[in-house]
């Protein structure tokens, strides 16, 4: 699978958009040419047919675009309400409100970016049927969503003009649906089954059963309603509650299967299925201490069961997890070799509480008093995407998302994360508040829940949600970081989640703690001693230090705030004349350092020409010993670890030990600067990769200078690592020089 280059994503999606303002102008336009019913099938059936040859090819993926259209708000008005109108009554490009139309599939259905399929109204009007963000395969066959003969009602429907110039009834929100079951009186008479159903409750729960064993989930949790709705008998209605149970956690809805679950413990002893059922549907709601008693409760009635045992020891790891922080990172980076890179661990916040930040709405703080390195958070994922071209897992959960509202296109998991958001917002409605609480800018949601029993969730909502809080994130940091000065960029990756109490941390440029994944788990650790009751921020792009105020400030303005950290406010009342000025300096400082970089013997005239540039470069900035250089550390790392390697110890650690006051850390550093043995921060700053190769260099040239200061530059690197990996358990791998000698 190719993936498009940026002018070919903007190119395509200037094509969007310019097919959008084309559809408009037709807006309010009521067609007179509908196509004979059998024309619609016909056409949807060769399109269906070429989609099937076209996903049958290489590894059975292609690229696909998910267009979301300007947001509309989702139907809340009850279904009786509603006035039935007909397709052929319908206007373009209009949401028809307060009317509702009954229709009847008529094809199997086809899936690229939505399931379609041809649909009539009750005059015989044919049309194509677009739902977006429903299930998709293999845990649901889209033909147990949309098969032949179904009967459903589009509530306040969306009509238009497909690229094509077919008509079609388009439905982004699931709410808007609601389908009929075969008995219900809405179904037009023309329609209706009225052949008496001869099933029982048990016969249809075989046919269930038998679904179960082939893994057709949807079709068994039909079955299963099915069969808890004929059921005659408590027994009956309990059987097809615990089977379904099972299905709804196959379908990742652990919010119903514990609904359905309970159904079958009420009353007398539970049973050893029902409590099965309820404890793993807790453990996958993430109540952990809950779910630890229910296995605790079904190891007890049935001591026979080893598997709950098992089970129960699995939910006590997790209970540790969540209460002291204590996790086993070599089997979480073990985890994370799997595809898709899912963590079976639970989310520590011991240390952090949501409060309200002055001007940013909430924010994240701590509760107690933290050292630098310290953990601060390690969260689960509420809802993950791993999408990425080199594996075919990834490749089908790549598309490129196109968004009409804020005329912008991303390729990667952003259409297979809202799909995912949604479905679990619609199934798992109380689990999904603190999503709903997330910041979504000026956006303004429905308030209304529930409507016709059912939950009301809005797609476009949920879009924006997204977009301003998701994350990308890679498989695993200590994989995919360079430890030295390039930075790998969140906006470089595919693949990307939602992390609810991350996303609670504010924007800093500089930051006071660092993120970094393994898998769907993200890792917070502190940059530098901090109080309790201090507000966590961290960079939500990695600027490099030559980028301008005004560029840094066009970013942020995608959260709807304006930066005020000290790099930002340094760079804001710099002078023209002074930045020109400091701009020519490492204009000349970049070719003086390619020079010693290049040379195998010292330059003395060159490396007096470096420590002269930047001294002039030092004077750009404002005084004080506090100040943030940040265009200057690089340098001043570059020629230390030059000088260290030209056997020139003490110059090296000069260079390096300013190059880490450039970045805002106050250290102690003895040798060269006084007599006595001393290697301390006594102040952090800020934290990039190169930190830790640059405390290595320092350990490597204490080797020769002051040995005794070796184990504290190594426990540096470790602290350090730790920031930018989130543990320090992969050192060895990355650094094997450090394992030579003892801790």
């Amino acid at each position: 699978m190719e993936i498009p280059e940026d002018d070919q994503i903007s190119y395509m999606l200037q094509q969007s958009l310019i097919a959008a303002e084309r559809a408009n102008l037709r807006r309010g336009h009521i067609p007179r040419d509908h196509p004979r019913p059998q024309a619609v099938v016909n056409q949807f059936m060769r399109q269906r047919f070429s989609t099937q040859l076209a996903q049958a090819k290489k590894d059975g993926y292609v690229l696909r675009t998910t267009q979301v259209p300007s947001s509309y708000a989702p139907s809340v008005r009850m279904t009786d309400g509603l006035h039935s109108m007909a397709l052929s009554q319908m206007e373009l490009q209009k949401h028809h409100r307060g009317n509702k139309v009954t229709l009847r599939v008529m094809t199997p259905p086809d899936t690229v970016n939505a399931i379609m399929a041809v649909v009539e109204d009750e005059a015989g009007t044919a049309v194509l049927l677009q739902l977006y963000h429903q299930p998709k395969p293999p845990e649901v066959d889209p033909e147990d969503i949309l098969r032949p003969n179904r009967v459903l009602i589009v509530k306040e429907p969306f009509f238009k003009a497909a690229g094509d110039g077919a008509y079609s009834i388009r439905v982004d929100h699931l709410s808007d649906v609601v389908w009929l079951q075969n008995t219900d009186p809405r179904i037009p008479s023309k329609w209706r089954d009225d052949r008496p159903k001869a099933e029982t409750s048990a016969v249809i729960r075989g046919q269930g059963n038998v679904a179960v064993k082939n893994k057709q989930w949807g079709k068994a949790e039909k079955l299963y309603s099915d069969a808890v709705r004929v059921a005659k008998t408590p027994d009956e209605e309990h059987l097809a509650y615990l089977n379904r149970s099972l299905v709804q956690l196959r379908l990742g809805r652990p919010e119903k299967a514990l609904a359905d679950a309970s159904e079958t413990t009420k009353g007398g002893q539970p049973s050893e299925k029902g409590l099965f059922r309820e404890a793993r549907a807790l453990y996958e709601l993430g109540k952990f201490p809950e779910s630890f008693e229910k296995w605790r409760m079904l190891t007890e009635l049935y001591p026979q069961n080893e598997d709950a045992k098992v089970e129960l020891r699995r939910a006590e790891k997790r209970v540790k997890e969540e209460r002291t922080g204590e996790y086993d990172f070599a089997f979480m980076y073990k985890q994370a070799e799997a595809t898709p890179p899912i963590i079976d661990c639970a989310t520590y916040k011991g240390l952090v509480a949501v409060r309200e930040a002055q001007g940013r709405d909430k924010g994240l703080f701590t509760t107690k008093s933290v050292k630098a390195g310290d953990l601060l958070l390690c969260e689960k994922a509420f809802a993950y995407c791993y999408a990425n071209k080199d594996d075919l897992i990834g490749r089908k959960n790549m598309s490129l998302l196109v968004q009409l509202d804020t005329k912008k296109a991303k390729v990667g998991g952003q259409a297979q994360l809202l799909t995912q958001v949604v479905q679990k917002l619609y199934h798992s409605p109380q689990a999904s508040e603190g999503f709903k609480a997330l910041h979504h800018g000026d956006y303004k949601p429905v308030t209304v829940s529930h409507v016709d029993g059912l939950p009301v969730v809005d797609t476009f909502f949920v879009d924006r949600v997204i977009s301003i809080n998701s994350f990308g994130a890679p498989r695993a940091n200590h994989g995919t970081y360079t430890f030295g000065r390039e930075n790998t960029s969140d906006e470089e990756q595919t693949t990307c989640g939602v992390w609810l109490l991350a996303s609670r941390i504010n924007h800093d440029c500089l930051g006071n703690c660092r993120r970094s994944f393994i898998g769907d788990m993200q890792v917070v650790r502190a940059c530098q001693d901090l109080p309790a009751g201090a507000e966590l921020n961290f960079a939500y792009r990695n600027f490099s230090p030559r980028t301008t105020y005004e560029a840094t400030q066009k970013v942020m303005h995608d959260w709807g705030f304006v930066c005020g950290c000290p790099w930002c406010i340094e760079r804001k009342s710099t002078g023209r004349k002074t930045l020109s000025t400091r701009n020519k300096l490492l204009k000349d400082l970049d070719a003086a350092l390619q020079g010693v970089v290049a040379s195998p013997v010292s330059d003395a005239s060159l490396v007096s020409k470096i420590w002269r540039l930047l001294g002039q470069a030092e004077k750009t900035y404002p005084a004080g010993q506090a100040a943030f250089r940040l265009e200057l550390w690089d340098g001043y790392f570059t020629l230390g670890y030059k000088l260290i390697s030209l056997d020139r110890p003490s110059d090296g650690i000069e260079a390096i030990v300013k190059g880490f006051e450039a970045l805002g850390y106050d250290i102690v550093a003895s040798p060269p600067r006084g007599s006595e043995k001393k290697l301390e921060i006594r102040r952090w700053g800020h934290v990039e990769n190169a930190c830790v190769v640059s405390f290595l260099h320092l350990h490597e040239a204490y080797k020769a200078i002051a040995p005794e200061l070796c184990p504290k530059a190594k426990e540096y690197v470790k602290v350090i690592y730790s920031m930018c990996t989130g543990t320090d358990v992969t050192i060895g791998e990355v650094f094997p020089q450090l394992m030579l000698e003892p801790w």
